[in-house]
């Protein structure tokens, strides 16, 4: 009897302290789940400040070139650049993963210290009431935490997102609208490849960024993986940076991709003035762009160098040297700059590529010619001392004459139609292209009668007299405009003048987007 009533006794006791125990925890419950969600708010924080357990992974650099950074995959055949990316492009995944094994862990931990304490006494059992009771309002506490954060974190990166996108849209926009208003693009003067958007070289470390443009690797700016701040758009960078080649890594000429460009061959037969037009023509650029209020100037040393030749060899009078056969021609740069402050400037960059004829001789020589594909519009010298008919009237005391012309070895003919063919060849929509088909050494021919209707303009005209009428009819059928040109590569023809070797390099340089003043009255032309 006295057993049955001690263990009367003690169930009494026991369901009281239950009781009273349950009862505490039911009143301190709602702390406890104040406490797992505060939790799981420090959990989020610990990992935004990289001090998780674990911590999350931190995406480099190295990732992002890698593949592995979660990032769309680029297009081209280049890898993405080597900088760190947006938070919002990557980094979030990472810290949501993290934040999300830090919570778990903790839990985890509690529960399983809980049912592990006191293993093997009596104190066990009071771990595990106490561990359920207690930790079961933590874990609720943790989960709706979790949800808050969840949907706190989704409202504030989907505002994120939408500001990013739209800031990273409109700098993407701007740049492209402004470069393409301006007929911006990059050309290197060495390979010949064009590009939309050219790479740069970072200042710190020398690593080349392909695609600087804004996107998942930064909005107004982007942090290189060697931590230097680079501009984003091709218009900031194109001031701050080294713009190379995307495919053979040379520099391209200052302000590439940013500013105006325009890239003009010059093809003819071997011997027919080219070179000497285009060191005149150069002379008489200089000189009506100093008439206008611009200026010309160089950014590379090569550019320069050839043009100080050239003017000293126009000058002077002297003969120009034949360009060497074989040897593809460097672009010759020239850069125009007109209005003063940075913000009202224009600016343009003119190519001029002047290849030996001998490449214009035979369809298999000029397939290195790159330099033809990418232009917008194309010098054609014709010598007239080449046209059997001109040599048929420089007979008896103007046959001298014909000698001092130096004519030009190849048909004026052929040449044309083995360059047209080229470009057709290589997919060049020519009828979206100008072609300036420009009689040179009219110094020679402005005394003779029978030339004075070229002298006076009516190139084309004249052309179909002396027997150039089969060129004159396919040149207007390839391209989509054709004008006509007699000039004089020789001093004393200034810049306004009839004659004057400007006027097929204004006539295109205007039409690729920098009119350099009023054209000159041209030859009739067919547009």
């Amino acid at each position: 009897m006295p057993y049955l009533i001690a263990g009367v006794v003690l169930l009494c006791v026991g369901i009281w302290v239950a009781t009273v125990v349950i009862t505490i925890a039911a009143w301190l419950f709602p702390f406890f789940v104040l406490f797992g969600s505060s939790w799981a708010f420090v959990a989020a924080c610990l990992v935004l400040a990289g001090r998780g357990s674990p911590p999350a992974l931190l995406v480099t650099p190295n990732d992002v070139v890698n593949g592995t950074a979660g990032l769309r995959k680029q297009n081209g055949p280049f890898p993405r650049d080597w900088a760190w990316p947006s938070y919002l492009a990557a980094q979030w995944r990472r810290d949501l993963t993290g934040a999300w094994h830090t919570g778990r862990g903790f839990i985890a931990r509690g529960w399983q210290w809980g049912f592990n304490y006191g293993y093997g006494s009596k104190l066990r059992w009071v771990s595990i009431g106490l561990t359920i009771l207690v930790w079961s309002g933590v874990t609720l506490g943790a989960m709706l935490g979790a949800v808050q954060a969840v949907v706190l974190g989704a409202i504030a990166l989907g505002l994120g997102w939408l500001g990013w996108g739209a800031l990273v849209g409109f700098l993407r926009g701007y740049d492209h609208v402004v470069r393409r208003l301006r007929k911006a693009s990059g050309s290197c003067p060495v390979c010949y490849h064009v590009m939309v958007v050219p790479a740069y070289r970072c200042s710190g470390c020398q690593v080349v960024h392909h695609d600087i443009r804004p996107g998942a690797l930064g909005a107004m700016s982007r942090v290189c993986g060697c931590g230097a701040k680079l501009p984003t758009t091709v218009l900031r960078a194109s001031r701050r940076l080294e713009a190379l080649c995307q495919r053979c890594d040379r520099p391209l000429r200052g302000g590439s991709g940013a500013v105006t460009d325009v890239r003009v061959p010059v093809f003819g037969p071997v011997s027919a003035g080219k070179t000497r037009l285009v060191h005149a023509g150069l002379v008489a650029l200089r000189d009506r762009a100093a008439a206008e209020g611009a200026a010309l100037d160089f950014v590379d040393d090569a550019s320069r160098q050839t043009f100080q030749h050239g003017e000293q060899l126009i000058t002077s009078g002297g003969d120009t040297a034949k360009t060497p056969a074989g040897q593809l021609p460097p672009a010759i740069t020239v850069q125009f700059t007109r209005g003063g402050s940075a913000k009202e400037r224009d600016q343009a960059l003119l190519h001029l590529f002047d290849a030996a004829g001998e490449f214009y001789l035979d369809r298999d020589d000029n397939s290195e010619l790159e330099f033809l594909d990418h232009a917008g519009g194309l010098v054609f010298v014709v010598d007239p001392f080449a046209i059997s008919w001109v040599r048929d009237q420089l007979g008896g005391a103007l046959e001298s004459r014909l000698a001092a012309a130096h004519p030009a070895s190849g048909d004026p003919e052929q040449v044309y139609h083995v360059t047209a063919r080229r470009l057709r060849d290589y997919g060049v929509e020519t009828q979206r292209r100008a072609l300036a088909i420009t009689v040179v050494k009219a110094d020679l021919l402005i005394d003779l009668p029978w030339a004075a209707e070229l002298c006076a303009g009516a190139v084309r005209e004249w052309l179909n007299t002396a027997g150039l009428d089969n060129l004159v009819l396919a040149a207007e059928r390839d391209f989509a405009e054709v004008r006509y040109f007699v000039v004089s590569s020789v001093t004393g023809v200034q810049p306004g003048h009839q004659l004057t070797p400007a006027a097929p390099f204004r006539w295109l340089l205007g039409r690729g987007g920098f009119a350099l003043g009023r054209d000159e009255k041209p030859s009739r032309e067919r547009v």
